[in-house]
């Protein structure tokens, strides 16, 4: 697959991130997505170290990310946790300007997306698929990203 696409059960690899994404639809209900307070985390055990959330913060400037939460799995896969962090602390800048472009992308459609990934970070292949899942608290507008990754070369 290139470049995210919507997330669908029969399009998404990944049994774990399928498991998600029914989650998420069914939290959502008949809304077009669900808001953090409709996430349990213990409803998620089973993927947490896969699990990111970011925040997003509308300004006068655009919308900018911010790292709420990373999985400890990704936190080893790429070797620094952001954390707390904005997405423009990212330091690797071709990756930086993917996740923003991908981030922009999930707020425009307005939907889950999925996009299957085999990169080059910081001089380390990285192969996963990465679920992207967009959370409102008041039903209209998007502030936080659930995300969760799986990688295909179980390395770590």
């Amino acid at each position: 697959m290139a470049g995210q696409i919507e997330a669908t059960v029969e399009i998404v690899q990944r049994p774990r991130l399928r498991r998600l994404l029914e989650y998420w639809q069914a939290r959502r209900g008949d809304r077009a997505m669900p808001g953090r307070q409709d996430i349990d985390p213990l409803d998620l055990s089973w993927l947490l170290g896969n699990i990111s959330l970011v925040d997003v913060v509308h300004g006068p400037d655009g919308p900018r990310y911010r790292f709420r939460l990373v999985g400890t799995r990704a936190v080893q896969r790429f070797g620094y946790d952001p954390t707390g962090r904005w997405l423009d602390d990212l330091p690797e800048p071709a990756y930086r300007q993917h996740v923003a472009k991908a981030y922009a992308e999930v707020l425009q459609r307005r939907l889950p997306l999925v996009e299957r990934l085999d990169m080059l970070i910081d001089n380390r292949t990285h192969d996963y698929e990465i679920l992207r899942l967009p959370l409102s608290s008041d039903g209209a507008s998007i502030d936080m990203i659930l995300l969760a990754a799986d990688f295909f070369n179980p390395e770590i």
